[in-house]
């Protein structure tokens, strides 16, 4: 402290949660500001002792105890303080506000943002996050303190009796009875799910559950058919984030007995609204702090929380996030490791989303699915392009400007990098918790984007299905012309069913499915905003197969026809023909034998001919045949084809391994 420079000119002003020392120098004021001094501070005695020398160094050793103290309590603060730091908006104090919550400037942004500021930003911190940013930066002044919302609501009611109250944000109980009342209104099309029930995960730290509200027709049956999801509320101070995923059920629900459009959207797939992700921080945003952020996850004995959209596996803690339990950014112990994360995680492997459509506040931005940190994941311009193609589209729709997100570990960039979901974070309006009608406001200007993302539908649509009794296959689709650099993947959900999001033109893919050969195939992917058909059949991965014979037999000889089918006890058949080609499909295979007469003749034996060509491998996998041929000069030349197949129901024809075809040459 400076305090020995100061003129003293003390008085006691007694704010929301402490009593404050005022200085009438600047030196002073930077010392001293927001912090509180010890409840039993006389100070009608220190106004005494003033006018004695020695009792101004006493009372300096009492402010500066004063000090320190009030440094603790900000340690132990239970709720948020926003400041106000000025700068010369110089590199070092750039660099050091990227490590703290700057309002209206996510991180990662501070530096580009700067032009707009003129040196002045507002910080929200907590706890000993509040003791780095004044180590940080002294002269930061305390302007407000987080308090309950429902604090706020009573006041904002008392101003302006006369207009709509913010009491129409919601708690986590009124979301509830908001989901059921569209599920009571609407019950043959709504239907509100307890998620964690759902998927089979834990509830919120504080025992909480995340609701879900599923649209569709046949809405109480889990069919086979193409999923979307709009979720809100990963960080619990944006109440006016939620309040767009209702509205945008409410207008499908209410509109689609009228709008083609809609009633397409609903008939044609399920829609799911998960209005919070984040339920333990909304209670604490209306009955504590107004201004928390995270989840409710209790670190060394104190809430402290975890930043739920700085949580997920992808690309986790490589850029934009902290791992300090006390920033507002903090991603957690490890990645995967809130409950809330968790169940959203499932959810999504479950179904396997199409699109994905993740509301924020604040900004009035649409921001790219990469992080900046991963963006080099893009193997070629094509893709980016296409990628931004939607995003403008939702950016027009709005007004919105476009941006790079905050971090990596973020959902939407995890809904792609997982499942190849088409994914978008949108930033609403312009503070946390504005006046009700200006969220009003604000929704009637998004849901023209919301309309626009519920058309959308990628490339390709269709099922993998193995060719084993055409079960459906959960696999994987890789586009080869863009191989990425973080292992990004399209999934199929358990019932084979496949989206794909892909630009316009050739493209060669490759489907995977575990105990299945991978299928490389060529496709082309319809114009933007079309869709076509892909229905991929994997061969289940199966023992070698193989036929071996003696490249020639002289005229009047026998020989061994030797199958090797790597199975005991299966059903064999090993035919014969004149010629390998053209083959004979059998499914997606096909047989490399012509079907000419020599071939049809072989399905039975052939006494003298050919004979052992039908039966059953023995135990350890292998048959043979014989084959002989009449010594007659006038066959000399000829070329007899051999191959295999080994049966099993459920597969086309019944065949399940085919063997490659080798030939014999008669001979002299």
């Amino acid at each position: 402290m400076r305090a020995a420079r100061c003129t003293w000119s003390v008085h006691v002003r007694v704010v929301p949660h402490a009593a404050k020392i005022e200085c009438s120098s600047t030196d002073c004021r930077r010392a001293n500001a927001g912090m509180p001094l010890p409840s039993s501070f006389d100070f009608s005695t220190l106004s005494l002792l003033m006018r004695n020398p020695l009792a101004r160094l006493a009372a300096l050793v009492l402010a500066s105890a004063s000090a320190l103290l009030s440094q603790q309590a900000v340690h132990t603060s239970q709720t948020s303080g926003v400041y106000e730091i000025r700068t010369n908006d110089d590199a070092r104090s750039l660099a050091l506000l990227e490590s703290f919550d700057v309002l209206g400037c996510c991180s990662g942004h501070v530096q580009a943002l700067a032009h707009t500021r003129n040196g002045v930003y507002r910080v929200v911190a907590h706890g000993e996050e509040e003791a780095r940013l004044l180590r940080a930066f002294p002269a930061a002044r305390l302007m407000e303190r987080g308090r309950p919302f429902a604090d706020i609501v009573r006041e904002r009611a008392a101003a302006s009796p006369s207009s709509p109250p913010d009491g129409n944000y919601f708690t986590t109980s009124e979301i509830e009875a908001e989901l059921l009342a569209l599920e009571q209104k609407y019950p043959a099309i709504a239907k509100r799910i307890d998620l964690q029930a759902f998927t089979q995960t834990a509830k919120t730290h504080e025992n909480r559950t995340i609701w879900a509200l599923k649209v569709s027709t046949n809405v109480a049956v889990e069919e086979d058919e193409p999923q979307a999801l709009i979720a809100g509320q990963h960080h619990a101070r944006e109440l006016n984030s939620p309040y767009m995923v209702l509205r945008a059920a409410q207008r499908v629900l209410e509109g689609q007995a009228t709008d083609p459009t809609l009633q397409k959207v609903v008939r044609e797939g399920a829609l799911w609204f998960v209005p919070t992700v984040n339920p333990d921080g909304v209670e604490a945003v209306w009955n504590i702090d107004n201004y928390w952020r995270k989840n409710r996850r209790v670190v060394n004995g104190v809430a402290r929380g975890v930043d739920l959209n700085r949580n997920y596996p992808f690309r986790w803690g490589a850029c934009g996030a902290s791992s300090n339990a006390t920033s507002q950014t903090y991603m957690g112990p490890s990645p995967a490791s809130e409950p809330e994360t968790q169940t959203m995680m499932a959810f999504a492997r479950k179904l396997r989303f199409e699109k994905y459509l993740d509301f924020h506040s604040y900004g009035q931005d649409v921001l790219d699915t990469y992080s900046p940190c991963t963006s080099s994941s893009y193997p070629g311009s094509k893709l980016l392009a296409f990628h931004n193609l939607y995003r403008d589209r939702l950016a027009q729709a709005t007004g919105y400007n476009t941006r790079t997100p905050s971090a990596s570990g973020e959902a939407p960039e995890w809904h792609w990098a997982e499942n190849g979901t088409m994914s978008f974070l949108v930033e609403v309006g312009t503070a946390f918790q504005p006046p009700f009608t200006s969220t009003v406001t604000e929704e009637i200007r998004v849901w023209p984007a919301v309309r626009e993302f519920l058309t959308w539908t990628p490339s390709f649509r269709g099922h993998v299905t193995s060719l084993r009794s055409a079960a459906p296959l959960e696999a994987t689709i890789a586009v080869q012309d863009f191989a990425f650099s973080f292992g990004e993947t399209t999934r199929t959900a358990s019932s084979g069913r496949l989206h794909l999001w892909a630009p316009e033109g050739a493209r060669s893919i490759t489907c995977a499915a575990p105990s299945h050969d991978s299928a490389p195939l060529s496709v082309t992917a319809p114009r933007f905003g079309t869709t076509s058909s892909l229905d991929p059949v994997l061969v289940p991965t199966l023992p070698a197969i193989s036929v071996t014979a003696p490249a020639t037999l002289p005229v009047g000889r026998t020989a061994s026809i030797d199958l090797d089918a790597g199975e005991p006890n299966r059903d064999y058949w090993m035919p014969m023909a004149l010629g390998s080609s053209p083959a004979i499909p059998i499914g997606p295979r096909s047989l490399a034998l012509a079907a000419d007469p020599i071939f049809w003749l072989s399905t039975t034996p052939l006494p003298g001919f050919y004979t052992g060509n039908v039966g059953r491998t023995d135990a350890s996998g292998k048959a043979s045949a014989t084959f002989s041929f009449p010594n007659e000069p006038i066959f000399i030349g000829w070329r007899f084809w051999f191959a295999a197949v080994t049966f099993e129901p459920g597969w086309p024809l019944g065949v399940r391994a085919i063997a490659a075809p080798t030939s014999v040459q008669l001979v002299r």
